[in-house]
């Protein structure tokens, strides 16, 4: 007997083909997910090669980028955020380098990886000022030849022109300057200033231009010596100083092109102002500085009223401009003519600042030739002191300036006139007469160039220069600019380029009135805190 009917056996074969359906779907499944999946790792693959291709392309431009980047100088890509401004120039600086057109050279005969990065930075940044100045480092231990070559040794500027074949030496000692007691008694550095521009921008000034000047000092007469700061500032500006008894001499040196009296505490002879005078009719410069020591001086004074100037016998003050942390109407800040040579180049607001100081009045000078121009006084709130009891009130003035234009013969016009005495002929005669108007012409321009302008400027305040007033005060005063300017703005070819050394000094908060400022800090704040505290606690407290 069949263990299984028809039936049973249709159901098998159709069981049969249904698997092998499904089996043959599950190949073509199969191979289609085969070829689906090598299809999509060739995307991955596709997409891995365009990111990979990104991201060289990404660094190549980069690189080519930061290389471009680092040809640029240093002093156009950094920025100066230094609280003492080493690297920010004044306009004096920018206005001579923008007017520069001649080349200029400065080799730094130096080691630079061994060279503070002050100075370094600051040279990259002034070259980059102008075209015309270029900076080259060369390594005195690479290349120890370069110290003969220039005549210096190492940590030195050299400062070129090949125009003019002059060269300037600047050390770096005098850029970066160090306080040289602190080094005896310490045994380490301690700088001070750092004197970059002033010192770089008067070397390039000295060997693009082949001017220079000699100043005399007067001595004798109980004078003091010149001030470190001034000095320094008339050596920036290519004066050289020395000392002159004009009794020993006879007369004002010859080579003498500015005579500075600097703070006499007794009076001239007779004859040491008739060699002044000399020395003025002859187109001379005198410049006179007081302090504040009082003596007789009717020399000086007949000097002075020439020229239409009267010292005051007592100090001068002023009761609207006085500096109000020394409670004194004799320190005060004098106004400034911004009109004047002596306010060249200073902003108008700026302030300076003298003690103790005498007073001139304007009297009538003696000659109607001489033109006096004051640029230094009192407000109208001034005053004088007369035998420390009574105030004469009204404007007095501290710094006073007169000039003369001056003929003087020539020695080519006295042998024009030697010459003309020797000719006697009738053909010369004749030719005289028929060019007489250019003759005439001729003789006016001579008498222009052989005029010469005198100057007498007075100062009535040692302490315009007093190193510890400028030194204390800085840039917060203009002392030493307005100094420079009157010494400096009777040269047509000379102008006040020197610039002061930055301090590197610490600068410290100094508070005033302390006791109204401790009482807000200290109790005020702190109360109103703890008040603001408990009322916000208060109010979350019941939310």
């Amino acid at each position: 007997m069949a263990l299984f009917s028809k039936n049973d056996k249709n159901t098998d074969n159709k069981a049969d083909r249904k698997a092998q359906k499904q089996a043959k779907e599950l190949q073509k499944l199969s191979e289609g997910g085969k070829s689906e999946g090598s299809g999509s790792m060739s995307i991955r693959s596709r997409n891995g090669l365009f990111s990979t291709t990104l991201i060289v392309l990404a660094v190549v431009i980069t690189l080519i980028f930061n290389l471009a980047v680092g040809q640029i100088p240093s002093g156009v890509m950094e920025f100066d955020l230094s609280n003492t401004k080493l690297y920010s120039f004044s306009d004096t600086s920018k206005d001579y380098l923008a007017e520069l057109d001649t080349d200029v050279q400065l080799i730094a005969v130096a080691t630079q990886e061994d060279t503070d990065t002050r100075i370094v930075k600051f040279l990259q940044k002034y070259a980059a000022l102008s075209d015309h100045v270029t900076l080259e480092w060369i390594d005195p231990v690479a290349y120890p030849s370069a110290l003969t070559t220039y005549d210096c040794s190492s940590n030195t500027l050299v400062v070129t022109c090949e125009d003019t074949d002059r060269t300037y030496q600047v050390s770096f000692d005098s850029i970066l300057v160090y306080d040289s007691y602190y080094y005896y008694y310490y045994g380490t550095t301690y700088y001070t200033s750092f004197d970059g521009e002033g010192q770089v921008l008067s070397a390039i000034d000295y060997v693009v231009s082949e001017s220079s000047y000699t100043v005399y000092c007067t001595e004798n007469h109980g004078e003091s010596d010149v001030g470190t700061n001034l000095s320094e500032l008339l050596e920036k500006n290519h004066f050289t100083t020395s000392t002159v008894s004009l009794l020993q001499t006879g007369s004002v040196p010859e080579d003498c092109d500015l005579l500075l009296i600097y703070v006499p505490t007794s009076d001239f002879s007779e004859e040491e102002i008739d060699m002044i005078y000399d020395y003025l009719d002859a187109g001379g410069k005198v410049e006179l500085i007081w302090g504040n020591s009082s003596f007789e001086h009717p020399n000086l004074d007949s000097l002075m009223a020439t020229y239409g100037m009267e010292l005051t016998s007592g100090y001068v003050g002023d009761t609207s401009r006085y500096y109000a942390a020394t409670q004194s109407y004799f320190t005060f800040f004098p106004e400034l003519t911004s009109s004047s040579d002596a306010a060249d180049g200073i902003a108008s607001d700026a302030l300076v600042l003298v003690t103790t100081s005498f007073g001139l009045n304007l009297i009538d000078p003696a000659r109607d030739t001489i033109e006096v121009d004051d640029f230094l006084s009192t407000s109208s709130s001034g005053g004088v002191m007369l035998d420390g009891e009574d105030t004469v009130s009204g404007q007095y003035y501290l710094g006073v300036t007169a000039t003369e234009e001056i003929e003087v013969e020539s020695e080519d016009a006295d042998t024009a006139d030697t010459d003309e005495d020797d000719a006697d002929t009738s053909a010369e005669a004749d030719e005289d007469a028929d060019t007489s108007a250019e003759s005439d012409e001729e003789e006016e321009e001579e008498e222009e160039a052989n005029t010469v302008t005198a100057q007498f400027t007075v100062l009535t305040s040692e302490s315009l220069v007093n190193d510890d007033i400028t030194d204390s005060f800085g840039d917060s005063i203009v002392n030493l600019t307005v100094v420079m300017n009157t010494l400096t703005g009777g040269f047509e070819d000379v102008s006040n380029i020197s610039i002061d050394a930055k301090s590197l000094e610490t600068t410290y908060n100094t508070v005033t009135n302390a006791g109204l400022w401790s009482l807000l800090f200290l109790v005020a704040l702190p109360i109103a805190v703890l008040i603001f505290g408990f009322v916000r606690w208060f109010r979350r407290r019941k939310l």
